[in-house]
């Protein structure tokens, strides 16, 4: 009796679990009977899929939070590949997280001549483009996400296809869609999202910087109200107890729903990551920081090659919306900017327009075609039509 087809997913922090997620529910609709496991947290976990290992709740970035989780990478590595070993499936399929996943493409391909789909490239355009070599002799297809990276991989003579970036399409569903959580705010308050970041260490560099901007922003301005998402991957208690008494009370935390806060905000300030590209595809006018360890700074800043941090910078190449990283991630520059964002109306009309020229560019309709079909296609079974 022939076995069901089985796909492993494996993603390695929040974002690519929510990305590996929402194939997988595809996939659970489409074809019922193709099984899952993965690594990642909660959203693969709430498929019903088998998770091998929650790697996502640990939120490692960055070199010396690699170092901190060791231990933890390290039995993850190994857990994994057990499981595919053990199981043989049909199909791997890689999200991000190159420090992880390419080491397992390696002994996908060379000890169990499994099948490899790796999905959002590691970003060689920025550094480690040596990885190209790599992914050439271990990945079968690269499902990119960036329509600029598939001409690098073609040029290098590595499979790869455009299938749109997985955030056009939730976005456009949340502005089309009623506000799905209740939110009370004070009336007649402009709102500012802050969005310090979805891990802890992040939480730490970045919430002193935003909590003496609200400070300042307060003092000038009392028509004003700040909403802050509080990932899952973040302790609340420490979140709240960073930010200041006399701040509180103009300030509400949510749990999750990054993207419904940032939906009802009039100007935002983001961590670098993924939620700077989600307020960039809500076309909010925004301040762009990030902060690291010195160490990790350092070695960034020897091989990192390119001009821009913020991915909507990046994708048009010139400045959106400001950057404020490291030492520049002062809460001076970053108030006088947010009280332009705030009160100069052509500056915002003219950032909400090349924003939204931004992420036409990024959308499905676009794309060579989806990640579900390109999926279908390595997993031999039939598209749905």
């Amino acid at each position: 009796m022939q076995r069901h087809k089985h796909i492993t997913i494996i993603a390695g922090e929040e974002s690519g679990d929510a990305h590996a997620a929402e194939l997988i529910r595809q996939f659970q609709k489409k074809h019922p009977k193709v099984t899952f496991s993965g690594v990642g947290g909660r959203h693969i976990a709430g498929t019903g899929a088998e998770l091998i290992w929650d790697l996502a709740s640990h939120g490692v970035t960055g070199f010396t939070e690699v170092i901190k989780h060791f231990k933890t990478l390290h039995k993850a590595y190994s857990n994994t590949k057990q499981h595919l070993k053990t199981t043989r499936p049909d199909l791997v399929i890689l999200v991000d997280c190159p420090g992880f996943n390419l080491p397992l493409a390696r002994y996908c391909k060379e000890q169990l001549g499994l099948k490899v789909l790796y999905y959002i490239s590691p970003q060689i355009w920025a550094w480690k483009a040596g990885r190209i070599h790599k992914i050439k002799k271990y990945v079968d297809h690269m499902a990119v996400i960036f329509p600029f990276e598939k001409k690098i991989y073609e040029d290098a003579g590595v499979p790869a296809s455009f299938v749109g970036h997985p955030l056009v399409e939730r976005i456009e569903k949340a502005l089309s869609s009623p506000n799905s959580i209740e939110m009370e705010f004070p009336e007649n308050k402009r709102l500012i999202a802050m969005l310090p970041g979805s891990r802890n260490h992040e939480i730490e560099r970045h919430l002193p910087v935003m909590d003496k901007v609200m400070r300042m922003i307060l003092k000038y301005n009392d028509d004003v109200h700040f909403i802050i998402p509080v990932a899952g991957t973040v302790n609340r208690a420490k979140l709240e107890a960073l930010i200041s008494t006399e701040n509180m009370p103009h300030v509400s935390l949510f749990n999750d729903h990054a993207i419904e806060v940032m939906k009802r905000s009039e100007a935002i300030v983001v961590a670098s990551g993924t939620a700077s590209l989600e307020a960039a595809l809500l076309e909010k006018p925004m301040c762009i920081i990030y902060k690291s360890s010195f160490l990790t700074y350092l070695l960034a800043s020897q091989v990192i090659k390119i001009k821009y941090l913020g991915l909507c910078n990046l994708l048009s190449n010139k400045m959106l919306a400001p950057e404020f990283l490291q030492y520049d991630c002062e809460a001076d520059a970053i108030y006088l900017e947010l009280q332009k964002l705030l009160n100069d109306q052509q500056r915002r009309e003219t950032i909400i327009k090349n924003l939204s020229q931004m992420k036409n560019e990024l959308s499905e309709n676009n794309a060579d075609c989806t990640l579900l079909h390109l999926a279908e296609k390595l997993l031999t079974v039939n598209p749905i039509k």
